[in-house]
């Protein structure tokens, strides 16, 4: 079913840039989205559409350093600032962000978690994705039970953001093992891998190979694809057109050199955000400890019975 537009919008179109740069553009609409909607006349919400040109390793904001197994040239890990846990992306995964106004359009962040959820899975079901189903309560978007979309929330008090990203391409599981933790859960008496889980997920140009040509499925082909039906759901394509330029770029890279480019940010999430900034981050404590030993972000919130279906059955408990 068709969501009803709630906003005028800007869009501020596909950018590939580093991680830290990106997370950083994330704060940079927040705070923008936020000024505006103090402005009468001026209020709006903003879309954006985003990869990164190498492996980057992302830590949920709560989240403690123990997840990364290494460190070396070949990825970068950053720090995101919604919840959750670490997630790897790259040229294979698309990501997405909603900025909204704390208008009043939504009363709670579940409300507007649905709401984009089902635009970003109407908008996939419509370039040809079947069998799509949303579990919102794990914030993820299934093919045939699998997952191939993930998000997350940041409910501030001026502005609210939901962001996620897509399974374009199916990664590299084993440069994934190599550099994160990715444990295993017992179900009953079998236990069931986050490695084979990522080895099943269903990544868009597998389900779309017979559906578009070899050159679509392909970066940066695939990101345009992508990006203009879930625009086109969202907002209708009436929107007005921001461009990523030097002076958003200036203001990006002041963020970063304060924030999400420090060790202090990355390896212990300081500062953080205080309650006059946000409402809520869900599932976080924003100034609580970090959190060890979870599990890789795209399974974290599953149920056993659903995870079961992602993963392989690998090795019976011994009692």
């Amino acid at each position: 079913m068709k969501q009803e537009i709630l906003y005028p919008y800007e869009y501020w179109g596909i950018t590939v840039l580093p991680g830290h740069t990106q997370m950083a553009l994330e704060e940079f609409l927040i705070r923008r989205v936020a000024n505006l909607s103090e402005k009468a006349g001026q209020s709006r919400a903003a879309v954006r559409f985003y990869s990164f040109p190498q492996d980057t390793v992302v830590l949920g904001y709560g989240q403690d350093v123990d997840a990364v197994k290494k460190e070396d040239s070949s990825f970068l890990v950053t720090r995101r600032v919604t919840g959750g846990s670490h997630i790897q992306t790259g040229v294979n995964t698309m990501a997405y962000t909603f900025v909204v106004p704390r208008d009043g359009n939504f009363d709670n962040y579940e409300q507007m978690r649905s709401y984009y959820a089902g635009i970003v899975a109407l908008s996939l079901k419509k370039i040809g994705i079947g069998a799509i189903d949303i579990d919102n309560k794990a914030s993820i978007i299934t093919v045939k039970g699998r997952i191939i979309a993930s998000h997350a929330m940041f409910w501030g008090v001026q502005s609210a953001l939901f962001h996620g990203l897509i399974i374009l391409q199916p990664p590299d599981v084993d440069k994934i093992a190599e550099r994160v933790v990715l444990q295993k859960r017992q179900i009953g008496n079998v236990f069931y891998s986050e490695y084979s889980a990522l080895k099943n997920l269903p990544a868009l140009s597998r389900e779309l190979e017979t559906k578009l040509v070899r050159s679509l499925l392909e970066p940066p082909m695939i990101y345009r694809v992508v990006a203009d039906a879930i625009l086109k759901e969202a907002t209708g394509n009436r929107y007005q057109e921001k461009r990523i330029g030097k002076e958003t770029i200036s203001q990006a890279l002041d963020l970063m050199s304060k924030k999400f480019s420090s060790p202090q940010w990355i390896k212990e999430r300081k500062p953080p955000y205080t309650k006059d900034e946000v409402e809520e981050i869900p599932g976080e404590e924003l100034a609580g400890p970090l959190k060890r030993d979870l599990g890789y972000c795209l399974f974290i919130q599953v149920q056993d019975d659903d995870f079961k279906n992602m993963a392989n059955p690998e090795e019976e408990f011994a009692r």
